[in-house]
């Protein structure tokens, strides 16, 4: 079991190298299978994978081709930020679902390798590592002539902070995502949460009025480019749909879940990363929580009547759990970690027909 991205290198030789696929023979869309509208587009499958595994246009050009067509190319910056040392991706040693009771306990890493690719949960820890946008931009525009007919391409962003406040905070997240669309994104995410920043970006979707005002903000500047905001785990049913509202006038989609943040340590107790305590959880221990933000999502957009479409990412690391998610009423789905130690996530659940949502 050989994941794509290998955790025994760091980042920036997975970026140089990777990813770790078999090639497979080039992909021909079916004329015959009828595509499905996604935020104003016609795509083959409203499947992709989340920001984080794509690391630049080789590793979107190599999952396109598996029929991942929503891809999303790993969160960018205005400026070049380095990524954490490795190690940046470590096995966790669990067995369950993570729900509210195990909030506030450290988790343990391990070298011991599951069963099998549905087993995995990992924590990672890169700290949204950006090229300098001349080097992303050009890349986008090379990942974007890698796609082909019912694919779309949609770019990550995240504003960095400085002593300007959040006004400035927001004007910057605005400059990425004009780059992106200018690049050649067809729609924009920005990242509103991370729990592998120690800087305000990361916990930005917490706060409705802060989340509002940087969607605003970059709204204006992407003009009808459609809009996505990355959220995290909000266990407050109340404040997932204060959230929603403050957002829903300026965006046309919200992913979610991002990582679970936890704190995470080796077998002797002590930080299992170097420098840092906590880092962000995801695979297959956090698909409760993610399904359950998922289903609530779906509601409060019924209820209130938003014109906002939902994506569900976290755990996705089945053909099934694809299937499960889209019968919650979701309007896309995406993998990360899945795909990550099964490339071929996609294929497999488009090569049973009887099962599409």
């Amino acid at each position: 079991m050989q994941p794509a991205y290998d955790i025994t290198r760091s980042y920036e030789e997975n970026y140089a190298d990777g990813p770790r696929i078999v090639p497979s023979a080039p992909r021909t869309p079916d004329p015959s299978v009828r595509r499905e509208r996604f935020l104003g587009f016609e795509v083959n499958a409203r499947i992709g994978i989340a920001a984080g595994p794509l690391l630049n246009s080789r590793w979107i050009a190599a999952y396109a081709q598996l029929g991942f067509d929503l891809p999303v190319y790993k969160t960018v910056r205005t400026r070049a930020v380095p990524s954490h040392l490795p190690p940046n991706c470590v096995l966790i040693d669990i067995a369950k679902p993570l729900c509210a009771d195990d909030f506030g306990r450290p988790l343990v890493v391990t070298t011991r390798q599951p069963e099998s690719p549905a087993q995995v949960t990992i924590t990672n820890s890169f700290g949204m590592p950006s090229r300098d946008p001349v080097v992303w931009q050009k890349d986008v525009a090379v990942a974007k002539q890698a796609l082909t007919t019912g694919q779309i391409l949609i770019v990550s962003v995240v504003g960095t902070p400085d002593d300007g406040g959040c006004t400035a905070l927001a004007a910057d997240y605005a400059r990425a995502a004009a780059m992106a669309r200018e690049a050649g994104a067809d729609a924009v995410e920005i990242n509103l949460s991370c729990p592998n920043v120690v800087s305000g970006e990361g916990s930005i979707f917490t706060d409705p009025a802060l989340s509002a005002q940087v969607s605003k903000t970059v709204k204006a500047a992407i003009g009808a480019t459609p809009l996505i905001i990355k959220i995290g785990y909000i266990a407050d049913a109340a404040r997932l749909a204060a959230v929603a509202r403050a957002n829903a006038p300026h965006v046309s989609a919200i992913s979610a879940i991002n990582t679970l943040s936890f704190e995470v340590v080796g077998p002797d107790g002590g930080p299992a990363l170097p420098g840092r305590l906590r880092s962000g959880v995801c695979g297959a221990a956090i698909r409760q929580c993610a399904m359950t933000q998922a289903r609530r999502m779906v509601e409060i957009v019924q209820r209130e009547k938003y014109d906002l479409a939902v994506i569900g990412v976290g755990g996705v690391m089945t053909a099934d759990h694809i299937r499960d998610y889209f019968n919650i009423g979701v309007d896309a789905v995406m993998s990360a970690t899945g795909a990550m130690w099964d490339p071929h996530l996609a294929e497999k659940y488009l090569s049973r027909p009887a099962s599409r949502y």
